[in-house]
């Protein structure tokens, strides 16, 4: 019943370090993606888990269909591996697991054969807009230059505008059910997914966020294979606005008694609860 943990990792390397730290268990293996933007990757090691880090690095962009190809390096890379999983669990390298690896391991033992995500609320003119439209100019959305950003996103308006005035549609996936891209799968699901990769990148260029959607697409149109179940436990994350909350010191407490099994986002800025929460789920002690 091994596990294989896919991060996905560009800043914040004292969380990812204390990240591996927590994850490090004889019955784990994990990969790393790190952005192809990183000059220089942090010096990571485990005692028990298997380490891998990608070679086959994507520059991942905000909003563009970069972040589904780094998803796919990373199921692709697990897969490949001699080993088989019983859990791919895909996470960014700002979470932290808030249950001991024992806890993980009995709790996804009770969904086998399913497939976990976090929902998202959508609607009809939401999907529309994401995946029934052209997107351009997605790349430099958000470009670290101001001038180049703001270019970017009035182009990215105006042609999205234009192709309403004028009724311009694409023909969007199939695809009803938004979810949070961290989700936890079942190797079969992972295996659809890879076989799938050619459609999946085909249906989802020029679409905007759909790192939201394409799994829940490979998902949901095999409804006699595929299980979906819709599991809140899996992630506490909390949005100030269009952003992930940092979480605090004030927050440690709240994040040890409830039932979630990881938490995001953490950083470097508020390493104190980081170390906290290690130190208990080292220990064994889920609350």
């Amino acid at each position: 019943m091994r596990h294989a943990y896919l991060i996905i990792a560009h800043h914040e390397f004292k969380v990812l370090e204390q990240l591996i730290f927590a994850l490090d268990d004889c019955r784990n293996d994990i990969f790393i993606h790190f952005d192809r933007k990183v000059k220089e990757i942090p010096a990571l090691s485990t005692q028990q888990a298997s380490l891998v880090i990608l070679e086959n690095r994507v520059d991942v962009r905000w909003g563009s269909l970069s972040q589904i190809r780094a998803e796919y390096a990373l199921f692709e890379s697990a897969y490949q591996t001699n080993n088989t999983y019983a859990r791919y669990h895909l996470i960014s390298g700002t979470h932290l697991p808030l249950k001991s690896q024992d806890e993980i391991h009995a709790f996804f033992e009770a969904y086998q054969q399913k497939e976990i995500l976090r929902y998202i609320y959508t609607n009809a003119y939401e999907v529309n807009m994401k995946l029934a439209r052209y997107h351009f100019f997605v790349r430099h959305y958000q470009h670290p230059v101001n001038v180049l950003r703001k270019l970017a996103v009035l182009g990215w308006r105006i042609l999205l505008k234009l192709q309403y005035i004028c009724g311009i549609q694409r023909a969007s996936p199939k695809v009803s059910i938004k979810a949070n891209n961290w989700v936890s799968l079942t190797e079969e699901a992972v295996v659809a997914i890879i076989q799938q990769k050619d459609e999946v990148l085909a249906r989802f260029r020029y679409t905007f966020c759909a790192d939201e959607f394409f799994v829940p697409f490979v998902l949901e149109n095999q409804p006699k294979k595929f299980k979906m179940i819709n599991d809140e436990r899996l992630l506490f994350n909390e949005f100030e606005q269009a952003n992930v909350r940092l979480l605090k010191r004030d927050d440690f407490k709240k994040l040890m008694e409830s039932d979630f099994l990881f938490a995001r986002k953490f950083g470097e800025r508020e390493m104190e609860v980081v170390y906290n929460i290690v130190d208990r789920i080292r220990k064994g002690k889920g609350d």
